[in-house]
C-alpha cells in the first residue's frame, strides 16, 4: 500500500513539476513584458496556487494559529526542511532566500531561479553583501521576502542562533517583520527534517509514503524593525518563534551549547 501511494503520488508531483517548468519557461518571461503590478500580481497567485496544490497532493494537514500581519514585508521562520517553503509559499507571494546549493538540485534549481530565489553562499560575505542588496530593493518596492535566518535546517526540536546579517535590509528599510514558527508532530514527521547530508529526491521519495504530515504554523506578532540594531531584531523575533513552539526549544539549545563546549 505504502509503495503504491508513493508512485500514484510521484505521478501527480511530476506532473505538478512538468506545469511549473513551463509555467516559468515560458508563462513568467511574457508575463514580464506586461505592466510591472499586474504581471507581479498573477505572478504570485500562480506560486501561491503551485505550493497548495504540492502541499494538497503530499498530502499536509495544516493547523494555523494566529494571523499574518498584511504589511509585514520580511517573514522570518525556524527552519526545519525545504517543505517550509512550501508551507509558506501557500500563505502569500514571498521571495525567498535560500542556499546556493538549491539553485543545484534537479527540476528545483531551475523553478527557484525562475520565481526570483535569492541564493546566498553560506559564509561567502560578498555574496551575502549581493543578497541584502537585493532584499533591501525588494522591501522597498513593497515586496514581501523570507528568510529563514538559523542558516540551515535542524532537526525540529531546538531553534539555532537567528544569524543577524541579512536582517539589515529590513533595519534600513523600517520594515515590519513577521515571524512564524514552524512544527511537525505525529505520525511521520520524523521523516520530515532535511539535515545534514539529505538529498532532495530520495527525501521527497520518504514523504510521498506518509498518508499525512501534521504540521502547525503560528504566526507570532509582528516586530517592527525602525529603530532597532539588526542583532536585536535577530534576537526579538527568534524569541517569539521560541516562544510560540512552547518554550522548549530554549533549554534543548542551551543544552545543546553546553554540550559542544564540554
Amino acid at each position: 500500500m505504502r509503495r503504491f501511494l508513493q508512485w500514484s503520488r510521484a505521478a501527480l508531483i511530476g506532473l505538478m513539476f512538468a506545469a511549473g517548468l513551463a509555467t516559468v519557461g515560458l508563462l513568467f518571461p511574457v508575463l514580464r513584458c506586461l505592466p510591472l503590478l499586474p504581471a507581479r500580481r498573477l505572478e504570485g497567485a500562480i506560486q501561491v496556487a503551485w505550493y497548495s496544490a504540492l502541499l494538497s497532493i503530499l498530502g499536509v494537514n495544516v493547523r494555523v494559529t494566529g494571523r499574518p500581519c498584511p504589511d509585514a514585508a520580511l517573514w522570518v521562520s525556524n527552519h526545519v526542511s525545504w517543505l517550509d517553503i512550501v508551507l509558506l509559499g501557500t500563505c502569500r507571494p514571498l521571495t525567498f532566500v535560500a542556499k546556493s546549493e538549491v539553485g543545484t538540485w534537479p527540476l528545483v534549481g531551475f523553478l527557484a531561479k525562475g520565481t526570483g530565489t535569492l541564493l546566498v553562499r553560506r559564509g561567502d560575505l560578498a555574496s551575502s553583501g549581493l543578497v541584502a542588496d537585493r532584499m533591501t530593493w525588494l522591501l522597498r518596492q513593497g515586496q514581501a521576502v523570507a528568510l529563514f535566518p538559523e542558516g540551515t535546517s535542524s532537526t525540529g526540536p531546538a531553534v539555532m542562533r537567528f544569524h543577524a546579517r541579512l536582517f539589515g535590509p529590513a533595519v534600513r528599510v523600517g520594515a515590519r517583520v513577521q515571524p512564524v514558527a514552524i512544527r511537525y508532530h505525529g505520525a511521520g514527521c520524523e521523516h520530515v527534517p532535511f539535515v545534514g547530508d539529505d538529498d532532495f529526491l530520495p527525501h521527497l521519495w520518504r514523504l510521498l509514503g506518509e498518508r499525512r504530515i501534521a504540521v502547525e504554523l503560528s504566526f507570532c506578532p509582528p516586530v517592527t524593525a525602525s529603530g532597532k540594531a539588526r542583532d536585536e531584531l535577530a534576537a526579538q523575533t527568534r524569541s517569539h518563534v521560541v516562544s510560540a513552539l512552547g518554550g522548549d526549544a530554549a533549554e534543548h539549545l542551551v543544552h545543546g551549547l553546553r554540550r559542544n563546549r564540554n
